[in-house]
């Protein structure tokens, strides 16, 4: 199933559940980012989709160390 999200102002994807579990797991992804597959009715909160799988803990903001985010390529 392809799953595309909207994050950070723009449209990523489309992306399997596998690749997008393992960015949640890795806290690659913002609780509050949305998500949406074909047959959906509108977008969903992507906190939804994983609501049974544990996240990991938010990224240090610490300015001095700040890198910017990068997703892998879609497929």
């Amino acid at each position: 199933m392809d799953i595309y999200v909207y994050m950070q102002g723009r449209r990523r994807g489309p992306y399997e559940k596998a690749q997008l579990e393992e960015m949640w797991k890795r806290g690659q992804i913002p609780a509050d980012t949305l998500y949406w597959h074909d047959g959906m009715p509108r977008w969903g909160l992507i906190s939804d989709l994983f609501a049974n799988t544990r996240m990991a803990p938010p990224l240090s903001t610490d300015a001095d160390n700040a890198e910017s985010m990068t997703f892998p390529a879609a497929s």
